[in-house]
């Protein structure tokens, strides 16, 4: 009884997932093909036309998805939810499994979340583009701390980097605008230089993975993450050429938070917040690597960016586009294992558990 219940909520959670997230994704900026979001867009004002409801009709694509799909995902973690506790009070069931299980849940709604705020606005934008509205403009406060972070995370790789490699790191930097350099010596640069983007991607998908299969230690996870970030800006960070103290403040205030944050906050807390931040992350390396791959010679000032770089020094056959292009693909698989392995298998065994108690 417990397991059909529970198939049947895990499916439409599932559904409800992939029509928030692929629906928003290929109606937005971010995916280049050709006039399907106008196309769309043109439908669901008809319809909205048609019911007379004007609101239908005004609504960005990426809020339409959620609107209409985060309902759905909602009720199906409530019903989730009743479900594991009912099975745990009548059967004998592993405290660890129903840690897991709630993990999972969380995981799956951090991941909605995610994708929206990548979608509406988030980090990886670049430019107004066509989810350029009034909701993108009051998320601004919110995730323009999230895209310095970011970049924390990107110039942290190149400097991690060139230490692992037995070179020694100056300092890095990150400016308001989102830009950030780091000051390197020595080391491997063909393993430097690639760190940044890739290691970015790394983060992210790390961390997805980690939280999303092993929720029981997320709360430690958060106090080790904040603490080593804040080890690093005290060691490294520095103020940009205008003196702003940007990488300094991002990366006290993040570490702080996820220090607080892993001492204070629930589990399911850490879970959500975590996960959202490391799907951002690691999709913030992804488009930026796209970017790069459309605008091989973009830089700052007189500074190439680091796939440009690579190419000039260790692979001259090969322009930077394509070089941006393997890694871009590297840091999708990357993302992909992480979502895989981390959130997808453990859904599949759900569901093949509620199988075999149908059998």
């Amino acid at each position: 009884m417990f397991r059909r219940s529970r198939l049947f909520w895990i499916l439409l959670l599932l559904l409800s997932i992939a029509w928030v997230g692929l629906g928003s994704f290929f109606t937005s900026e971010h995916y280049q093909g050709g006039n399907l979001g106008s196309e769309l867009a043109s439908e669901i004002q008809s319809l909205g036309s048609e019911i007379q409801v004007d609101a239908l009709s005004s609504l960005p694509l990426p809020v339409f998805f959620l609107a209409t799909g985060l309902p759905f995902a909602l009720v199906s973690l409530v019903f989730l939810w009743r479900n594991f506790k009912r099975e745990s009070g009548s059967t004998a069931v592993d405290p660890d499994r129903i840690i897991r299980r709630q993990g999972l849940m969380v995981s799956l709604l951090a991941l909605i979340f995610a994708l929206f705020l990548w979608n509406i606005g988030g980090p990886g934008q670049r430019g107004p583009g066509p989810n350029a509205n009034v909701l993108a403009a009051a998320l601004a406060p919110l995730l323009w701390p999230v895209n310095l972070f970011v970049t924390f995370i990107h110039e942290a790789g190149h400097s991690l980097a060139a230490l692992i490699t037995g070179g020694q790191v100056n300092a890095f930097t990150v400016s308001p605008n989102g830009s950030g350099l780091a000051s390197t010596s020595g080391g491997y640069k063909a393993l430097i230089l690639p760190a940044g983007y890739l290691g970015a991607a790394l983060f992210g998908s790390a961390l997805f993975f980690f939280t999303s299969r092993y929720p029981k230690w997320t709360r430690g996870l958060s106090v080790f993450l904040g603490l080593s970030i804040i080890v690093l800006t005290v060691l490294y960070a520095a103020p940009d050429q205008a003196g702003n103290l940007t990488a300094n403040l991002i990366g006290i205030g993040f570490g702080v938070a996820m220090v607080a944050m892993g001492w204070v906050a629930p589990r399911i807390v850490n879970v959500f917040l975590l996960n959202t931040l490391a799907i951002l992350t690691a999709l913030n390396a992804v488009m930026d690597l796209s970017f790069i791959v459309r605008y091989p010679d973009a830089g700052i000032g007189d500074v190439m960016n680091d796939a440009a770089a690579f190419a000039a020094e260790y692979t001259p056959l090969l322009p930077g586009s394509v070089v941006a292009f393997i890694w871009s693909a590297v840091a999708v698989i990357m993302l992909g294992a992480a979502v895989y392995f981390g959130l997808l298998k453990p859904v599949r065994g759900e569901i093949g558990d509620s199988f075999k108690g149908k059998n």
